[in-house]
């Protein structure tokens, strides 16, 4: 039996990381896709969705990341998702959906203070 779900919000750098725990499914979505939404529109729109502790998710709760990337996309942002591991890549196979998600294995490596500098230049 998993826990309940519970996602809250923290701000690092001028990113938003969005921690999620729990099942994601029909129930739990609206509440998800509320808080996303509500930290997009009035928080920041550069965000981190940390799946750590995601216990289960739904197709719906994939729905849930491919809307609010868009939402953020429309405000200036982005949304990627971190630490869910192979089972994301398995839903989005399982499920068909065409809709891109950028994911990254850790949360220092989807936000971008906590990445390397690209050295080098780039050709003009």
């Amino acid at each position: 039996m998993s826990g309940p779900f519970v996602c809250s919000w923290s701000a690092v750098g001028d990113c938003a990381v969005v921690r999620v725990a729990g099942t994601v499914d029909v129930r739990t979505a609206p509440t998800f896709a509320h808080e996303l939404q509500h930290v997009i529109t009035t928080k920041l729109p550069r965000l981190v969705v940390d799946l750590r502790r995601v216990t289960a998710m739904e197709a719906t709760g994939l729905e849930v990341l491919a809307d609010a990337h868009e939402l953020a996309v429309r405000h200036g942002g982005w949304l990627r998702a971190s630490g869910a591991g192979q089972w994301l890549a398995d839903l989005t196979r399982a499920t068909g959906t065409g809709r891109p998600l950028e994911h990254y294995p850790t949360l220092a490596e989807a936000l971008p203070a906590y990445r390397p500098a690209i050295r080098g230049s780039l050709p003009i």
